[in-house]
């Protein structure tokens, strides 16, 4: 089998694009704990579509949704669980309930049938939780066709309001992949599979995922590291996922397309009052920024927009790949010191191979033919 061959950018922006996708990859979840996922997810699906079940009376549409949909999840930070969400869509019309909630207590008593759910189930304001300690919690929401807008757009239950919410998971996520895909100009087509659970897609390494994907990865870890000690404060991932999904418009490198997407937060939420509005883009009637009435959780979104915007450009404009991490440090936290030892790792094969050269501007590079090659370390000590 053919070895993969080891290279070090050249450009200065590429070397810190390196770095980043060094941090993106340290930020995937381990391939055991996402099959660990799919695992409960498909037990899950497996109950509430079985023979007998008050859920399969009414032939739903069980499909995941959020950050595993997307490609975006990352580790948690200061916490063992993460979050895996998925939609139960049932198959009638809302005015043939009495309320909204009757559609949570028709999923909340499948579920407590079966002796493990109802020992670690929890109630949700619009989903039903089921809490795997120390290793994820599972939110499923349950959900009926919105007849009046059509296609894949949904009505969900809300027990605070008592209410009707609107959403759209399916035209969200389709919506999210055709931004990353900018060069495709198309649309990915929502697909419906009835009576039976769509799979959970496959997690791709950090290399393969698109850039967007990867710019999304790194906010949502500095909004953890951020408010780490207020996380109520923290933002929505949706609202970070949309907001950059908006600004993005098809750079080539994670390095330009974060510059652009925070230059993009900085410049709304300095001409947006009273607030900033984030309406999810494949159902206008859902807010997803709603949170923000809370005027306390919005103005901490702004000041950590314009701090993060200070920190990043103080990062691009540090001199030297070390200087550039310890800034970098600062906005994502540990997975820095991994990325950066990864890099030390390609350098030094890439030095013992003589492989290695320092261009004219002080750049180590693996480009042949350019700058001036750097000897191997052969010192050993005095033996």
């Amino acid at each position: 089998m053919a070895t993969a061959k080891v290279q070090f950018p050249t450009d200065r922006n590429a070397q810190v694009d390196d770095l980043l996708r060094h941090i993106c990859d340290d930020l995937q979840l381990p391939p055991s704990r996402y099959d660990q996922a799919v695992d409960h997810y498909e037990a899950v699906c497996n109950w509430l579509e079985a023979d007998g079940s008050v859920v399969a009376a009414f032939n739903p549409t069980i499909y995941p949704q959020g950050s595993m949909k997307i490609g975006t999840t990352v580790k948690p930070f200061g916490r063992d669980e993460y979050d895996l969400d998925f939609v139960c869509e049932f198959r009638f019309a809302v005015n043939e309930l009495q309320s909204p909630l009757q559609l949570l207590k028709l999923l909340e008593s499948r579920l407590r049938e079966h002796e493990l759910y109802r020992s670690i189930l929890e109630m949700k304001n619009r989903c039903v939780r089921l809490n795997y300690a120390k290793e994820f919690h599972l939110d499923i929401l349950p959900a009926c066709p919105d007849p009046i807008v059509g296609g894949s757009c949904l009505f969900v239950p809300d027990r605070k309001s008592q209410t009707w919410k609107h959403s759209n998971p399916k035209g969200y996520a389709d919506w999210f992949e055709s931004r990353c895909e900018l060069a495709l100009k198309a649309l990915i087509e929502s697909r419906r599979l009835m009576g039976k659970a769509e799979p959970i897609p496959p997690q791709e390494a950090a290399e393969e995922k698109a850039i967007l994907k990867r710019v999304v990865q790194l906010l949502k870890r500095w909004r953890d590291v951020r408010f780490q000690r207020e996380p109520k404060l923290a933002p929505i991932s949706m609202v970070l996922t949309t907001l950059a999904a908006h600004a993005y418009v098809g750079e080539r490198t994670v390095t330009e397309a974060m510059t652009s997407v925070l230059n993009s937060f900085v410049s709304l939420v300095a001409s947006s009052n009273p607030r900033l509005y984030v309406p999810n883009p494949a159902n206008p009637k859902e807010d997803l920024s709603e949170r923000w009435d809370d005027r306390e959780r919005y103005r901490a979104f702004v000041d950590g927009v314009q701090e993060l915007h200070k920190r990043w450009n103080e990062a691009l404009a540090a001199r030297g790949i070390q200087n550039v991490s310890n800034q970098l440090e600062q906005i994502f936290g540990e997975p820095v010191t991994s990325a950066l030892k990864k890099q030390a790792r390609t350098l030094q094969e890439l030095r013992e191979k003589s492989s290695l050269r320092v261009t004219s501007a002080g750049l180590l590079t693996s480009t042949p033919a350019v700058g001036i090659p750097v000897r191997p370390n052969t010192f050993h000590g005095k033996r």
